[in-house]
C-alpha cells in the first residue's frame, strides 16, 4: 500500500481526536464542517479510518489460532497494542508491522498470515482491478471501450448476462457525466462491468460494477486514494461498485448515490 504524502494534517491532533472518537459533540460538528471544506483533511481521515478498521480486523482474525497459553498471551499482546495504536500502527514504520506478522504466522500458520494480509489491502480486489482498469483505459483516447454510447443497450444485455445480474443503464447525465461506453473485464476477482464517463471538460471517470459474493456483507460507501486518482466503493446485495477518477469525494458521492437509484430499478 502507497501512504499519501506527507503534510499538515499527518498529525494534526485535531484530526486524530476526531478519528479516535475523543472530540465532543460540538468539537466534532466543528471538525466536520472543516473535513466538508478541506479535501486534504477529508482524505487523511478517511485513510487512517479505513487503517484502523483493517488492523482491528487483523487482530480478531487471530482469535481461530490455536489456544495454547503462550500462544493465546502473544495474541492478546498483539490484539491490545493494535487496538490501542489504532491507525497510528500504519504510522509508526515497520516494526510493530513485523511484529504482528511473526505473531500471525506463528499463531495461526499460513492461513492465519493470509487472512492478515487480506486484512491489511487498501481495498477489495474488484476495486484494485477497476483502479487498473481505469488507469489503463479511461485516458485512452482511440479506444477506450469495447462498446460506444449507442450501443449500450446491447451492452447491458451482454454484460448484464456475465454478471448473471441484471444491470440498468448507468446515464448519469444530470450530473453532467456523458457515458462513453462500456467494457466488460475478465480479473481474477471475475467479471467486471467498466463504464466510462466524461465531463464537458474532457476528464474521465470509471464506475466499475460486478457481482456481490454470496456470503461477504454489504458495505456502505467508503473512500480511498491512489496517489492523484479518488476511489469511492460500496457493496449491496446484488452488486459491488467501485467509482474511479482523478476528482472530489463530493462528486464521488453524488455518483454513487445516483448509481445506486438507477441500479435499484433493475429488480
Amino acid at each position: 500500500m502507497t501512504l499519501p504524502p506527507r503534510s499538515e494534517t499527518d498529525f494534526d491532533p485535531e484530526l486524530l481526536a476526531y478519528v479516535d472518537g475523543q472530540l465532543g459533540p460540538e468539537a466534532a460538528a466543528a471538525v466536520e464542517a472543516r473535513l466538508a471544506a478541506d479535501p486534504d483533511a477529508r482524505a487523511a481521515v478517511s485513510a487512517w479510518t479505513l487503517q484502523g478498521t483493517q488492523i482491528r480486523a487483523a487482530a480478531e482474525a487471530l482469535d481461530t489460532g490455536p489456544a495454547s497459553l503462550k500462544t493465546a498471551a502473544l495474541e492478546r499482546d498483539l490484539a491490545r497494542a493494535l487496538r490501542r495504536q489504532g491507525w497510528r500502527a500504519r504510522l509508526l514504520g515497520p516494526g510493530l508491522r513485523r511484529m504482528a506478522a511473526g505473531v500471525v504466522l506463528f499463531a495461526a500458520g499460513w492461513g492465519g498470515h493470509m487472512a492478515w494480509e487480506a486484512a491489511t489491502e487498501p481495498y477489495p480486489g474488484y476495486v484494485a482491478e477497476g483502479l487498473g482498469a481505469h488507469q489503463v483505459f479511461a485516458a485512452d483516447r482511440i479506444r477506450p471501450v469495447e462498446f460506444s454510447a449507442d450501443a449500450t443497450e446491447s451492452a447491458l444485455e451482454w454484460v448484464s448476462a456475465k454478471l448473471d445480474r441484471k444491470l440498468a443503464h448507468p446515464s448519469l447525465d444530470p450530473l453532467g457525466l456523458e457515458l462513453i461506453g462500456t467494457r466488460l473485464l475478465g480479473t481474477r476477482e471475475g467479471p467486471l462491468a467498466q463504464f466510462i464517463y466524461e465531463d464537458r471538460d474532457g476528464h474521465r471517470l470509471s464506475l466499475i460494477v460486478a457481482p456481490h459474493p454470496e456470503g461477504v456483507p454489504e458495505a456502505s460507501l467508503r473512500y480511498a486514494r491512489a496517489n492523484d486518482t479518488s476511489i469511492g466503493y460500496w457493496r449491496d446485495a446484488r452488486l459491488d461498485y467501485a467509482v474511479v477518477a482523478e476528482t472530489s469525494d463530493l462528486q464521488i458521492e453524488a455518483v454513487a448515490e445516483e448509481v445506486a437509484k438507477l441500479m435499484a430499478g433493475a429488480l
